[in-house]
């Protein structure tokens, strides 16, 4: 008698006008080829550092990283862990603070935040608040995105931590929980400090998670000037006036850290981001910064497989109330290959065999797993689409006869 866990069953997609089909096996995973794959759906996976053919590129940087922010992916990157000054990439750390805490409700962007006397002798780069004034935090959000204003980062700190160490424990808080592994931070604004770093591959982390996050913000770094105190000043990003298909994020620049540059792009539904660090000029960063975002989009694509909530196939179940039961995702499923490399694309479905009820709505009952030549790409849980109770007496006594003789 096969015991429930015992065996797997693997469900392969074949051309799409095929549909899917069974592939009773033991404990072995196997993969049919899929002749031609075209399908859609929004997705956002969790970032890996990990490509069908990561490879390094002549830039000139000390540090890059070139990514898809859906899927995690990075195409090209050189020393993209060591750890390096960040410069006013910082401030896109202080952003997502910020946003957080606007989604949590702990912010509202009307609300007035007072400028302390610390905020105003701030040194650097300046959104030109004044000490004793009460400041929108629309406005410095704004003076953060567009000005790079240290001032307006203290005033925001002091508010949501009491001070700029106390928002740097929130700031290296957040950083762990995201999995930068090389950073750490001091102050929300970027100003040199030993103990304040990050890695190119950190900031790619960041990028993709303040992006996917926080969509309903992302006209702030997109936004090409801003006036404030009749003080107008331009947004150092200077990509936004060259290719309509960037959408944000930061620059920075200090002796130590060089010119460096955080910059995304939204293009052919292929959402990347490309990290220069270490730059000898601002013109060199956001040449290479292009030239990263520009190879990534013609000589990859993003294939999108299954939006969450999609069902993969209908499962039988034993000893339940109903006799199957809807597998679906969860979470979205999206991968990103070299271009022309769709047909050589599998994917299947594996779950344990036989499959006794009862199950409880969202149980994970089974994986999609995606593979690109012999390399595995995504494997999402499959859930449980509905609750499935337990059967009658007479069910599940009919059902584990049939069980016992293979029926």
């Amino acid at each position: 008698m096969q015991q429930p866990g015992q065996g797997k069953t693997l469900i392969n997609r074949g051309p799409i006008r095929s549909g899917l089909f069974v592939v009773p096996i033991m404990k072995l995973l196997l993969f049919s080829l899929v002749a031609s794959f075209f399908l859609s759906g929004a997705a956002v996976a969790a970032p890996e550092k990990t490509s069908p053919e990561k490879s390094s590129l002549d830039v000139r940087a000390a540090s890059y990283i070139l990514g898809d922010m859906d899927t995690g992916m990075v195409m090209y990157d050189k020393d993209s862990d060591k750890r390096v000054p960040p410069a006013s990439l910082t401030k896109i750390m202080t952003l997502f603070l910020i946003y957080d805490a606007l989604a949590r409700g702990d912010l509202t962007l009307e609300q007035a935040l007072p400028v302390s006397e610390k905020a105003w002798r701030t040194p650097g780069s300046k959104t030109f608040v004044r000490v004793g004034d009460q400041i929108r935090v629309n406005d410095l959000i704004q003076g953060i995105a567009v000005q790079s204003g240290n001032d307006a980062c203290v005033v925001v700190a002091e508010h949501l931590a009491g001070s700029e160490a106390g928002f740097a424990d929130l700031m290296n808080a957040k950083a762990k929980e995201l999995g930068m592994v090389n950073s750490h931070f001091i102050n929300p604004t970027g100003l040199p400090h030993p103990e304040h770093y990050t890695s190119a591959h950190d900031l790619f982390l960041l990028a993709s998670a303040l992006t996917n996050r926080f969509p309903q913000y992302g006209y702030f770094v997109k936004e090409k000037q801003y006036t404030f105190s009749g003080i107008q000043q331009y947004n150092r990003n200077r990509l936004l006036w060259r290719d309509p298909s960037i959408t944000g994020l930061k620059t920075g620049h200090t002796r130590e850290a060089g010119f460096c540059m955080v910059a995304t792009s939204d293009k052919d539904g292929q959402r990347l981001a490309a990290v220069i660090m270490g730059a000898s000029s601002s013109k060199i960063r956001e040449e290479e910064a292009l030239r990263l975002l520009r190879q990534g989009n013609r000589l990859f694509e993003t294939v999108r497989i299954y939006e969450p909530g999609a069902v993969i196939r209908s499962l039988r179940v034993w000893k339940g109330e109903e006799d199957f039961v809807d597998a679906t995702v969860d979470q979205p499923a999206v991968v990103t290959i070299p271009r022309k490399q769709r047909s050589s694309l599998e994917i299947g479905m594996v779950y344990e065999e036989p499959m006794v009820g009862p199950l409880v709505k969202g149980q994970k009952i089974g994986a999609v797993i995606v593979k690109l030549k012999d390399r595995e790409l995504l494997n999402r849980p499959v859930v449980a689409a509905k609750d499935i109770p337990s059967g009658g007496f007479v069910g599940n006594f009919v059902d584990t006869i049939r069980l016992y003789f293979g029926w």
